[in-house]
């Protein structure tokens, strides 16, 4: 089956794949280890395929083969696969080691990925922040239990002069967020949102929409409050270039928990002294009501 693969017409291409996943998911110990690893590499290439569908199908059977074969042997080699040129090809491994991640347990992918984040290369260290990413996105709540190990990469990554390493680790920084929001880890949220906010007055396009996402992800994850407070320091700011980046963090937060800032709003004191006899104290029964 695996030459009908190279098939160039899509719905051929996407029955013999779910077909092998299919063999790999109910049988896969009638076929040798080393015939699955060829397989795997024919799938790494229906990972660029034009048609989703495929592309769908390739991601669910690489995920079958990882759980039979086991993880090291796939790892190993989309790990190699991420010192390529080709971005595409770079970018499809890295959703496969996510894959395999999500089907072997994150704990045999992430320190493979801290370990090959240590090559001095930067097409490699982007990969491994991308696969993080992916990771993190797929695993949802599973990530409580690697945020502490991830910490120190995302501080390098976050601090690195590249602005791509730094939008990859706010995208990691988002997942994270989100996938251990209300489990407890506010202080380890708490230090990544330092590292993210010196990136707020970004001027790429794709860099600040990573680092907004990343802070309106916070939002969830250590709550409006806090976020609240940090944006609250430039809403007033002599120059307008900052106080724009403020005001639309406000209004994000506007948008997403109004309800949930109202205890957290300064006090403003009382101005019932004046002409206009409005009290503007939050008394804390009005705060309850």
């Amino acid at each position: 089956m695996t030459p009908i693969l190279r098939n160039r017409h899509e719905k051929v291409q996407e029955a013999t794949i779910n077909l092998i996943g299919r063999i790999a998911d109910r049988g896969a110990e009638f076929v040798p280890a080393k015939e699955w690893m060829r397989i795997c590499f024919e799938l790494l290439d229906l990972l660029k395929a034009h048609k989703k569908a495929i592309r769908r199908a390739a991601v669910n059977s690489f995920g079958y083969i990882a759980k039979a074969i086991g993880p090291q042997d796939v790892l190993s080699v989309l790990l190699t696969n991420l010192k390529v040129q080709e971005r595409q090809s770079r970018v499809c491994s890295t959703v496969a080691i996510a894959i395999v991640s999500e089907t072997c347990g994150p704990f045999t992918c992430i320190p493979a990925i801290l370990n090959e984040y240590r090559t001095p290369e930067l097409n490699v260290r982007n990969g491994c922040l991308k696969a993080l990413a992916f990771v993190f996105e797929y695993v949802g709540e599973m990530s409580k239990d690697y945020i502490h190990s991830v910490v120190g990469l995302l501080e390098d990554a976050l601090t690195d002069r590249d602005h791509v390493h730094r939008q990859t680790a706010c995208a990691i920084v988002k997942h994270l967020a989100v996938g251990v929001a209300g489990l407890g880890y506010e202080e380890a949220l708490t230090h990544l949102l330092n590292l993210v906010w010196p990136n707020i007055f970004e001027t790429s396009p794709h860099v600040i929409g990573g680092v907004m996402d990343a802070i309106e992800a916070m939002r969830l994850g250590i709550g409006s409050g806090p976020v609240l407070s940090y944006v609250l320091q430039g809403l007033f700011h002599p120059a307008r270039r900052v106080r724009e980046v403020y005001w639309r963090m406000y209004n994000t937060l506007i948008l997403g928990a109004s309800d949930a800032m109202v205890p957290f709003y300064p006090n403003l004191g009382s101005a019932a002294d004046l002409t206009t006899g409005q009290d503007y104290t939050r008394h804390e029964l009005m705060m309850w009501v």
